[in-house]
């Protein structure tokens, strides 16, 4: 569940749209009214957990809302095609119900950049709600790593954007290691572009920092990737 949180926390949650340049391209993110008028009205005190969880009403409300609001970035029926994290994988818990509901009301920044708008006095508790209601039903478990390497990566937040020979919204390791094949000082380079971040070199998708995770984690999967992630 902690590992699955801290995936997603890479990139937004919950997006009508991502105000920055790689967003653009999705067209009008213009948030659409959602109407709650059909379900319990849950007043102004933040609820913790989903109270409509199951409900048939929330879950038709909450897919409408979803598919005017969401889907351009993270994908029609939850399913992303890589510019966003795949919804499908949150947890269906109390934990992960505060963290949805804090990260469309806030919205994710990060070094300056808006990676996602903060969707509060936009959308209202009850359509929030009724979107975690839909996702619920939209839910997948992660598969479980295949190797401790994969372990760290997902560890360190590198599976959100990466993978070992796809392509997603970075690109995949074995298209790094063969870029870098060459370049005698490849793990020094990457270790320093990994940590600050950036863009350019493999697309206009922006890559976080990863100042947060230990240096000698970063340094183990770089050598990882290096050597073709097997």
């Amino acid at each position: 569940m902690h590992a699955t949180i801290r995936s997603l926390a890479m990139l937004a949650v919950m997006a009508g749209a991502l105000v920055s340049s790689w967003a653009l391209a999705h067209g009008d993110v213009t948030p659409q009214a959602v109407d709650v008028s059909s379900l319990k009205p849950l007043g102004d005190a933040k609820r913790d957990e989903n109270p409509y969880r199951g409900e048939k009403e929330a879950i038709r409300v909450g897919t409408s809302a979803y598919n005017q609001n969401c889907a351009r970035c993270h994908g029609l029926e939850a399913i992303s095609g890589g510019i966003a994290p795949d919804l499908r994988k949150l947890d269906i818990d109390k934990e992960t119900d505060i963290y949805f509901r804090d990260s469309v009301l806030r919205g994710k920044v990060r070094n300056g950049a808006v990676y996602m708008p903060p969707f509060e006095g936009i959308l209202s508790q009850e359509a929030i709600w009724a979107i975690r209601s839909y996702l619920d039903t939209r839910h997948e478990e992660e598969a479980a790593p295949v190797s401790p390497m994969e372990a760290l990566a997902r560890k360190s937040n590198c599976l959100s954007c990466h993978a070992v020979d796809t392509r997603g919204v970075g690109p995949a390791y074995r298209e790094v290691a063969k870029k870098y094949a060459k370049d005698k000082n490849a793990e020094a380079r990457l270790l320093a572009k990994v940590k600050k971040g950036g863009a350019g070199s493999w697309g206009k998708v922006p890559m976080p920092p990863m100042d947060t995770v230990p240096e000698q984690d970063l340094k183990t999967l770089i050598k990882w990737i290096m050597a073709g992630a097997n």
